[in-house]
């Protein structure tokens, strides 16, 4: 079985559902986390997944090998979370929850931790994450997107380009002003 994500979805695009149920299986969590930043709600997020997982195989004879796997499938994410939150009048919205986690049994800013923490650090770290959550949810739409993407995410900046149809240098500014953003909301002293 391929390894690589195109080579499944060409596979999957081929017929092949073990490449399918693989490719479900590496970017469930994923999908996870992000619909529940955007709507804080667990449900919600699976239901999300789902559906776009379902979108995916009905459109995978669409897929062009030279596209980035992320890119398709983020797009195909995102394209239904405005469907959804127009649908239900919510905004886009991040709940400060140390309780949810993904489908692996833990959140994604998590995993960007260091495993080699002490517990005392990992304490920290948790209320760290509460307060990270709680700011992010802070942000404009179009600076948490672009955060979510390409650094939470960790999408090549192309990708998150190509994913919000902006330039690569829009999505740069948008970042930097995130971070900028969320130093101030994390750190108030913090004149940088």
């Amino acid at each position: 079985m391929p390894e690589d994500d195109r080579e499944l979805m060409v596979a999957a695009r081929d017929g092949s559902r073990e490449a399918f149920s693989a490719l479900v299986t590496r970017w469930q969590a994923r999908l996870l986390s992000f619909f529940f930043r955007q709507g804080g709600d667990r449900e919600l997020a699976e239901d999300c997944a789902q559906e776009v997982f379902v979108r995916l195989y009905k459109s995978r004879d669409h897929y062009a090998p030279e596209a980035s796997f992320a890119t398709f499938l983020f797009t195909i994410a995102r394209h239904y979370w405005i469907d959804v939150a127009r649908a239900r009048r919510v905004r886009p919205d991040l709940r400060a929850r140390g309780d949810e986690r993904d489908g692996e049994g833990e959140d994604r800013l998590e995993r960007l931790a260091d495993p080699q923490a002490t517990p005392p650090a990992v304490a920290l770290l948790g209320d760290d994450l509460v307060r990270l959550r709680s700011a992010l949810s802070r942000l404009p739409e179009t600076l948490r997107d672009a955060v979510q993407l390409g650094v939470i995410e960790a999408l090549p900046y192309s990708e998150v380009s190509t994913l919000l149809g902006i330039p690569i240098g829009t999505v740069k500014s948008r970042v930097h002003s995130a971070v900028q953003a969320l130093r101030t909301l994390l750190l108030p002293g913090d004149s940088r």
